[in-house]
């Protein structure tokens, strides 16, 4: 038992060693295209940002590529729920800020099943994502109700019944 602690601490280690000598051999690559002027000028961009050092532009920074991650797989994870239950909406028209995206769903008729997919994807992606700041809030009409999907929101398209 104790040689497999001693491994598996020996794996982090290598592993961490492993990280650290890839991200300093890609750091001393970027120094070398930012000091010949041959660097992206998005990316120089970034790193002059973190050179100055300046907290709240890094902090805006941070929050900029924390919303492109977390909107993004949470957009993601909603397809893949609806994929999954094969229930799709009859419309769909979604709306994404800072920490979360906005749903309008237009159903059949009477469709409870669709109904109930849309509601529990909802609840299980907020379950995971509203940890970190991000969830989706849903509105749910029927054909019935004959509203239009909001102007400010894009449609998407969805497989047909």
């Amino acid at each position: 038992m104790q040689n497999n602690v001693l491994t598996g601490k020996t794996s982090i280690v290598n592993d961490a060693s492993k990280w650290f000598d890839e991200m300093v051999s890609s750091l001393r690559f970027d120094e070398q295209l930012f000091h010949n002027d041959i660097m992206d000028a998005e990316k120089k961009a970034l790193y002059n940002k973190m050179i100055d050092g300046n907290a709240e532009t890094m902090s805006v920074m941070a929050r900029e590529l924390s919303t492109t991650y977390f909107i993004s797989n949470l957009l993601n994870d909603y397809v893949a729920e609806l994929l999954v239950s094969k229930k799709f909406p009859k419309q769909l028209g979604l709306e994404m800020s800072e920490s979360k995206i906005l749903v309008w769903a237009e159903i059949y008729n009477d469709d409870e099943e669709t109904e109930n997919v849309l509601i529990l994807s909802q609840a299980k992606l907020n379950s995971r994502y509203s940890k970190f700041g991000f969830h989706i809030s849903s509105t749910i009409i029927e054909e019935r109700d004959l509203l239009d999907v909001p102007s400010h929101y894009t449609k998407v398209s969805i497989p047909s019944r």
